[in-house]
């Protein structure tokens, strides 16, 4: 059975090291959703270091994470904060929800950072698996969609798919859109990588697990669930 506690405690302490190897002004200052998955601490290549044997169990420590479970991280985006805890205290989560919201920004949070820039972990006090409430920017000027970077009130506009624009539930949408982030496709010919998770667009997520599955498979490699085809 999962460590979550401690996986949380490994992913914050792997981003913190990556943070500091790779955009060390991060560990002051903000950073998209996606750059977490995608560049920082991506589960091909940080599997082991998180401390995690399937992509299920990765995505469900970056979710918890992004929700503000043990207080490492501050999310920038009320609604977005808001959506991913409802989505924890549901009887099944969707562990992959937080591709939904790739371009809010997200912040260390420095109570869980040393004087020499090192991850502090959570005390084990007993509440370690609450939600924390840190301290953050100011929220009021965020727009109220889904994604809580935009600079005005307005909607997101339609021509902006970098945040990752929803077109249906995975295995079930058109063959325009992502399976993973449901963000619409652009039309290529050589295309085989979401431009905007970077996932495979070859592979289908498992509804169990959310492991990646080629589309010709009808159980999962990880834990034998039936695919739905």
């Amino acid at each position: 059975m999962t460590d979550t506690q401690g996986v949380l405690a490994t992913f914050h302490a792997a981003l913190v090291d990556e943070i500091r190897a790779q955009q060390p002004e991060y560990m002051t200052s903000p950073f998209t959703v996606a750059e977490i998955y995608q560049n920082l601490v991506p589960y091909a290549t940080h599997r082991d270091r998180v401390g995690v044997e399937m992509n299920g169990d990765y995505e469900d420590a970056l979710l918890r994470l992004l929700a503000g479970e043990g207080g490492y991280l501050m999310l920038e985006s009320e609604p977005a904060l808001r959506n991913l805890r409802e989505e924890l205290e549901s009887s099944n989560p969707n562990t992959g929800l937080y591709r939904e919201f790739a371009a809010v920004d997200v912040r260390l949070n420095p109570a869980f950072i040393d004087v020499e820039g090192h991850a502090v972990p959570h005390e084990n006090d007993g509440a370690s698996n609450a939600f924390v409430q840190a301290e953050t920017v100011s929220m009021s000027d965020l727009a109220p969609p889904d994604f809580g970077n935009a600079d005005t009130d307005e909607e997101m506009p339609v021509d902006e798919p970098e945040v990752g624009v929803k077109a249906g539930a995975p295995g079930s949408e058109a063959s325009s859109a992502c399976r993973w982030c449901r963000a619409e496709l652009p039309e290529r010919d050589n295309l085989n990588f979401c431009p905007f998770c970077g996932t495979d667009v070859n592979l289908t997520p498992c509804p169990g697990c959310s492991e990646e599955l080629d589309p010709a498979w009808r159980f999962c490699v990880a834990c034998g669930t039936e695919v739905n085809v």
